[in-house]
């Protein structure tokens, strides 16, 4: 499939901006999971690391969106979080060394299951195109669903790229095709270092105040 891959930044900005999105969250999300990466010491078991980075960018994004009315699901243990609309939502993964790289194909890292197939299924249902796969006992799984795009994220040796793509393909637990790709600004390593977490800004609550009588 022809992917339609938006790098220049104003383009970029536009598109997330259709899509309720906004580039600063959606990186400073990056860093705080980097941030949680690199804090780990030597006495951490090795596969921490990854799963720290994980879980920090999830709730990181959820933070900053869930206070403009998005809504998180840990539906089958597969974390994403949902627009307003209840029509899109994102799922945050490790990408492999083409995350980010314009005219190239990214994949998930490491091998995903039967969630991740599930959500590319239902994409290619909703962009029109013959589901790969469609097992007639699980197809009422595919109704009153979301389009999931994947916030890929990759560590490199300077710096950390990310981009926000819409899967179209999934092969034997990798993602191998995109419908689209909106690849944000890389993260140079020194700042995910050096980070300094934005929170995002307080709402305001209503407090209805009675006199006692």
């Amino acid at each position: 499939m022809n992917q339609l891959t938006h790098v220049l930044e104003q383009k970029v900005d536009k598109r997330l901006r259709e899509l309720g999105l906004d580039q600063k969250e959606l990186r400073e999300a990056v860093r705080q999971g980097q941030f949680a990466f690199f804090n780990c010491t030597e006495n951490h078991p090795p596969i921490v690391r990854g799963l720290y980075a994980w879980g920090e960018t999830v709730r990181a994004l959820r933070e900053y969106l869930r206070p403009k009315g998005w809504m998180l699901s840990d539906e089958n243990n597969y974390s994403r979080v949902i627009s307003p609309d209840d029509r899109t939502a994102i799922a945050v993964c490790t990408g492999d060394e083409n995350t980010g790289v314009p005219n190239a194909t990214p994949s998930n890292k490491a091998h995903k299951g039967p969630s991740t197939e599930d959500a590319i299924i239902y994409n290619q249902l909703e962009l029109g195109l013959p589901p790969e796969t469609s097992p007639p006992a699980r197809t009422s799984c595919y109704q009153n669903q979301q389009v999931t795009w994947i916030l890929l994220i990759h560590r490199a040796a300077n710096e950390v790229r990310c981009e926000l793509s819409l899967p179209s393909s999934f092969g034997t637990g990798q993602i191998d095709d995109w419908k689209e790709r909106i690849l944000l600004e890389p993260i140079p390593l020194n700042d995910a270092h050096q980070i300094q977490i934005t929170q995002p800004e307080a709402q305001d609550i209503p407090v209805t105040v009675k006199r006692k009588k």
